[in-house]
């Protein structure tokens, strides 16, 4: 880890802005995983309307 943060100051990004990145990162990286996560339910979800819909067609 202390030779990746050598390489950012070499590059010329300090470490509260690598900081920073990695923050950001993350929470992007987590809302992705909540956002797959909703919209497997509203998968669910779209099935049971269709499932519902289809058996009032029938009768």
């Amino acid at each position: 880890m202390g030779e990746l943060i050598k390489l950012f100051t070499e590059l010329g990004i300090d470490p509260p802005t690598l900081i920073m990145c990695y923050l950001l990162f993350r929470a992007v990286k987590a809302h992705e995983t909540v956002l797959a996560e909703l919209q497997k339910m509203l998968a669910q979800h779209e099935k049971r309307l269709m499932k519902l819909e289809w058996s009032h067609e029938k009768e």
